[in-house]
């Protein structure tokens, strides 16, 4: 669905966008700087899921990590969905992703932000409520459509990521993130600081 400036999308956002940081913080930074462009919603499985992966990945990761992350997700998010019902059609190749799927037609989404091919939610991706699309797709439909967000929120990524340990160049984050398109759009608006 194409973005239409006299309406406000709203987006359900997958976990494995909000376990990434890279493209969590982006998402974020986007949604704060385009105010009525899009909402943003998760649900607490999805949540629960953000904060499982973490654990997964890092055993001995300190409770304070996973907190800081729940808090920081709860406080970004425009919505957190309580519940939805059991008996949504799915003709989704994943049956674990059945929860996503009841969510985003529940929750009335436009789009289903996720890093996951639209078969694990529906055979039927042009029948659905809503459009499944890639991190990479929908951050350039958001600088696209305004584009006079990026030098600031860019600048506000430069100015985080500069002093940190193991600083990436933010498009090589974004690269590594599944995000090229977008990096590209990164890369350009760098250059531009660059020139001033």
């Amino acid at each position: 669905m194409p973005y239409s400036a006299s309406m406000t999308q709203r987006v359900l956002v997958d976990a494995n966008v909000l376990f990434q940081k890279t493209t969590m913080d982006w998402l974020f930074l986007l949604r704060l700087h385009n105010q009525g462009m899009f909402q943003i919603y998760a649900t607490e499985d999805i949540l629960a899921e953000v904060i499982a992966n973490m654990r997964e990945k890092k055993p001995r990761m300190p409770g304070h990590v996973t907190r800081r992350r729940a808090e920081l997700i709860r406080k970004s998010l425009d919505e957190v969905i309580p519940d939805y019902p059991g008996n949504v059609p799915f003709s989704g190749a994943d049956p674990k992703d059945y929860h996503v799927h009841a969510a985003a037609v529940f929750g009335q989404a436009d789009f289903l932000l996720t890093h996951n091919d639209s078969r694990d939610f529906t055979d039927n991706p042009d029948g659905e409520s809503y459009s499944v699309i890639a991190p990479d797709e929908f951050f350039l439909l958001i600088a696209n459509s305004a584009p006079n967000c990026m030098m600031p929120i860019v600048r506000k990524q430069m100015e985080y990521w500069m002093d940190r340990p193991g600083y990436r160049q933010l498009d090589d984050a974004l690269m590594r993130s599944g995000c090229p398109g977008f990096a590209q759009c990164v890369r350009e608006v760098l250059q531009q600081i660059a020139l001033l």
